[in-house]
């Protein structure tokens, strides 16, 4: 045994790691472990659990979205791949219809952000943090299969638009332009119609034809920032409002 082998041990020793007793190993297994460059705790690293999530992606905070209410953070080490609204690019989608585009994250928080709707697969894991964010054309998604019915509600079936939903309820401000009714957030689309009278917009004109009363957007905007409690019903087509009408 060389002077710097027998050193290395006795260092070890000293610090612990080298335990006296029936529980612990002998100095012949440490003297082996040194010798021969074996790692404390190889082969004992826990399995990252992931959870897969699609849908709408949702803008929470910097850093932080949501899909279906599930909110994750997106870190330094996430992967982004967009290709349509997130980060265009001509030919920036495969032929399932998934981004290929390496994206970052400002570019991400932009789009979520802006006027069109951004859908996108996230793998989370278990702590929270987003090891990918792949966009994804969620037109080609719902395509339906070949000589399959359409669904109830499609264009052309009862006057609604294709994708069409409504929801009811308290509306909740986000951000400028940005609302959301029981856990559903949505943006108001710079065509939206407002119809309101009841808190906002209460000293407003009347149509004189249909008597009602047409809100600005900023001006209704302004009165739910300002926490003014107001309900409404609100036609969605893609996670964009179309119409809000205050009850």
């Amino acid at each position: 045994m060389n002077r710097n082998f027998r050193t290395t041990v006795l260092a070890l020793a000293t610090s612990g790691l080298v335990v006296l007793g029936s529980a612990a190993c002998s100095s012949g297994e440490v003297i082996d472990a040194v010798a021969g460059g074996t790692d404390v705790g190889e082969g004992n690293e826990a399995a990252v659990v992931t959870e897969p999530r699609s849908g709408l992606l949702e803008y929470i905070a910097p850093g932080e979205f949501s899909i279906d209410g599930a909110a994750f953070f997106v870190t330094e080490e996430t992967q982004i791949l967009g290709g349509l609204n997130a980060c265009p690019a001509e030919d920036g989608l495969d032929e399932n219809g998934f981004g290929l585009v390496d994206c970052d994250l400002e570019s991400l928080e932009a789009a979520v952000q802006g006027g069109a709707p951004v859908y996108a697969e996230a793998e989370v894991e278990e702590p929270g943090n987003a090891l990918s964010i792949t966009e994804y054309d969620n037109d080609r998604q719902a395509e339906p299969a070949p000589g399959a019915a359409p669904d109830e509600g499609a264009a052309g079936t009862d006057g609604t638009p294709e994708g069409s939903t409504v929801v009811r309820g308290e509306l909740e401000y986000i951000a400028p332009g940005e609302y959301m009714i029981d856990g559903t957030a949505f943006f108001v689309a710079e065509d939206a119609v407002i119809y309101a009278g009841v808190y906002a917009c209460a000293g407003g004109v009347q149509d004189p034809d249909t008597g009602d009363i047409i809100c600005d957007f900023d001006e209704f905007d302004a009165i739910l920032a300002n926490g003014t409690s107001i309900t409404a019903e609100v036609q969605l087509v893609e996670g964009v409002a179309e119409s809000i009408t205050e009850y």
